[in-house]
């Protein structure tokens, strides 16, 4: 398991939360996405983000993905604050995985000769 830095700008003291969503809010085109959300993940959970459709789970996975910065509040992702680390070192760490996105590679499926 990687090394966590314990806040945005420190150096490689473990910490717990993996991603920190804080009073985030998403505006795009006058429009509010998500308002005021509190989520946090910390090591070893594993979380399913269920609603309905137009509820703000893709923009709020945008968010912590890293993909998106928040119109308001705070979001860290493996302790880097979105908006003060270079999101291009922190996306090499980070998995998204897009269901909107195709697949452009060739994968197959097949059987494996060793038992499981």
């Amino acid at each position: 398991m990687p090394s966590f830095a314990s806040g945005p700008d420190s150096g490689s003291v473990p910490f717990r939360e993996v991603l920190a969503v804080r009073s985030a809010s998403l505006r795009r085109g006058g429009v509010t996405i998500l308002d005021d959300v509190d989520f946090v993940v910390e090591q070893g959970e594993r979380w399913a983000l269920l609603g309905p459709n137009g509820a703000g789970k893709s923009s709020l996975l945008s968010l912590c993905g890293a993909l998106v910065h928040p119109s308001s509040g705070t979001v860290d992702v493996l302790g880097r604050r979105l908006g003060r680390v270079d999101i291009r070192e922190l996306r090499e760490s980070i998995g998204h995985v897009d269901p909107r996105h195709a697949v452009r590679s060739p994968l197959t499926c097949g059987r494996s000769s060793t038992p499981a």
